[in-house]
């Protein structure tokens, strides 16, 4: 039990800025096993932006400023990392030898590919806050980071890594049992998200929305597979990002049926 709660606050020292309580210094086969917990964390930091997000819309604080401090807010708990990733592919992306794609990635300098790609999908996740807040369907907030890191771990689990995958990344994949980690975190999944739309009596196209989203969002994950050639830890970032966006805009395309 103990093992199992300083695992858990490894993977929350690796998702997150928040602080945890003192820990034994991690063994690489600590943090080889921290898959488990990405899809309850994900749901953690969805409720904190939840309640951070209410209370800004209860105060009458206005929409899109409301939204510019949920989403500051956002960066803040995970700080940055995955904007970091997600850059990062981008620039391996806009690289026209595909040779040089992975060392692209691994330059410390932003690119213009990296900086175009990190500045839309701020854009992208500010006007889709500021509607879904204006709607109140703080509902799609939780579900786009619980959901995001649900699809890492399918990533972790029927893709393949690239071989030039950085040491963080080739550590947390060589402890990844498959497939019991994915279903672990598909049943936190299905647990929580039930008794979260239990208010909302479960409502069907809550259900159906999540579904939506997560075949939508598989595409990115393959397709980054194909274009380098296999994930490494760039492309695992840039996956939970492009997740996020996605299951945001699509609340903001639905937002009439939730």
């Amino acid at each position: 039990m103990i093992k199992i709660l300083h695992r858990f606050f490894y993977a929350w020292l690796f998702l997150t800025r928040l602080p945890a309580p003192p820990l034994p210094k991690g063994k690489n086969e600590d943090w080889g096993r921290i898959a488990p917990y990405f899809t309850l964390i994900g749901f953690i930091l969805g409720f904190i932006l939840y309640f951070f997000g209410k209370v800004l819309i209860t105060c009458k604080i206005p929409f899109m400023f409301s939204a510019l401090l949920v989403l500051l807010a956002w960066v803040l708990l995970t700080g940055g990392l995955h904007m970091d990733g997600l850059m990062d592919t981008f620039d391996g992306i806009g690289c026209q030898d595909k040779n040089r794609k992975i060392e692209a990635m691994k330059d410390s300098r932003i690119g213009a590919f990296g900086a175009i790609g990190g500045i839309f999908v701020i854009l992208f996740k500010l006007i889709t806050l500021c509607t879904l807040l204006l709607n109140k369907l703080f509902f799609v907030i939780v579900i786009s980071l619980a959901l995001s890191r649900l699809l890492t771990i399918y990533s972790f689990t029927f893709l393949s890594k690239n071989k030039d995958s950085g040491v963080s990344s080739s550590l947390l994949l060589s402890g990844v049992k498959k497939p019991a980690d994915l279903l672990i975190n598909l049943i936190s999944f299905i647990i929580i998200f039930s008794l979260f739309t239990i208010p909302f009596h479960l409502k069907f196209f809550y259900v159906f929305f999540v579904l939506i989203c997560f075949f939508v969002c598989l595409i990115w994950t393959y397709w980054l597979e194909k274009h380098f050639k296999g994930h490494t830890g760039d492309t695992f970032g840039a996956l939970i990002e492009l997740s996020e966006v996605t299951i945001l805009s699509l609340g903001v395309i639905l937002k009439n049926y939730l």
